[in-house]
This record gives C-alpha cells, structure tokens and sequence, in this order.
C-alpha cells in the first residue's frame, strides 16, 4: 500500500469512553438535564430523565443508521418534549452546550497502538472522518490536544458538516482540505457498514478495518484489518 494521505475514523477506532466516563459522564449529563427541567418549570425525577435520555439516544441511534444527523440540540428538544417540558430555544441550547462539555471532566480510553498516529504524521498527511454524538468535533479536538494527538491536518465530523458516513460527502470533505483525490487514500476505522463501506464507495482503494476493541462483520470486506495501530506500518511497507 503507497497511499498518499490516510483518514481515521475516531470512536471504536482511536479512542473509546472507557470506565470513568461511565461513573463520570453520565451522572452529570443527567444532573443537567434535571436543573435544565427546573428551570423550565417542569421538575422531573432521576428515573424519567433517564428513560427520556435513553429513548432520545435511540432515536439518534436510527437517525443514524438512516444517513442522518442528529444534533445534540435536536436531542434536547426531544428529552423536554417526552417529558412533557415547554419547548424554549434559549434553553434547549444553553442545556445541550452544557451536555457536550461534559465530556471534559474525564480523558478518553486510548486504543492499541495508538500512539503511532505521530510517526504516521511524519509520512503522511492525516485526517479524521468522524460521526459525532453527544460530543461534537469542537470538543474531539480538545481531547486530542489533551492525548498530545492532535496531529491531524483535516476534520470532518458529522455535526459540522451535516454529513455522516457511509456518506461520500463525509470522506470527501476531510480528503479536499488535505488536497488529495480518493484513490491516493487509505482510510481506517472499526465499522464494516460506515467505515469500509463508506471509503469503497468515495473511491478508496485501500480501507483497513480496526479490531481491537472489538470484531464488526459486514458484507464489505477490508483490504486488511489490525488489532493495534502500530501493524499499520509494516502494511504500510
């Protein structure tokens, strides 16, 4: 493979959120929900902002799978609306703007290998090609600084462009600002059905899927898969 840039994907194939964002994360996006719902006059209990939260991540689950972006506001709007909460714009995206920034108060879960994204730099021009969710690309960013892995010339995440993957657009954004076409490129991310797919499909001739967190089957086959980063560069050779 003598790709002339390479993207990667970000969740399930960098980095994961790992245990403490679990113990962390959760109970104050549900904190925030709660002061959110007094504020609007409409207390609600733990137990229903839980529920409202799980369905409104669902829904972002489905828009999803059907191309489609969802916004961290657009889930706001759907947790007041379940709940039964007046519809205020102003604090419907004060509310979801506070929801992001908790992904901050932990690091993110490093996957094998990573570490090589620095050497790979040295090569190769690199950009990320990512779906967000509750964490927008502003924020992905801020914890690559934190990582020291801030080493991408190019970003394409979803809640900036409006386009998810296996969606062309999506490649094409980050593959445009590293001034290269698509069949110079090697992409690299976990899932078969976005990833893979999606990199054939923009016109990469090389997408190699990456397993160690965990296995995803698709009917679209890798030109390779690795457990850990750092098999990329004998590929590479």
């Amino acid at each position: 493979m003598k790709p002339k840039a390479i993207t990667f994907d970000f969740w399930g194939t960098l980095f994961t959120e790992g245990e403490a964002f679990l113990e962390r994360v959760m109970p104050a996006r549900y904190e925030v929900l709660l002061d959110a719902l007094s504020e609007a006059g409409h207390p609600a209990e733990e137990a229903e902002v839980r529920e409202a939260y799980r369905q409104a991540a669902l829904a972002f689950e489905e828009a999803w799978k059907a191309g489609e972006h969802m916004s961290v506001y657009e889930r706001v709007a759907r947790i007041f609306a379940l709940l039964g909460a007046p519809h205020d714009p102003g604090l419907i995206a004060l509310t979801a703007r506070k929801l992001e920034e908790t992904s901050l108060l932990v690091d993110l879960k490093p996957l094998p290998g990573v570490e090589v994204l620095k050497d790979l730099a040295k090569k190769y021009p690199l950009a990320l090609v990512s779906d967000t969710g509750m964490t927008p690309g502003r924020l992905l960013r801020e914890h690559l600084k934190r990582q020291g892995l801030d080493v991408f010339l190019a970003y394409s995440f979803s809640d900036e462009t409006g386009f998810v993957k296996p969606r062309p657009e999506a490649f094409q954004t980050a593959l445009e600002a590293l001034g290269v076409a698509p069949e110079e490129a090697l992409h690299v991310g976990d899932l078969p059905q976005t990833d893979i797919k999606g990199a054939f499909a923009t016109g990469y001739p090389w997408a190699v899927q990456y397993v160690g967190l965990r296995e995803v089957n698709g009917e679209v086959k890798p030109t390779a898969k690795v457990k850990d980063h750092r098999e990329l560069l004998s590929l590479l050779e």
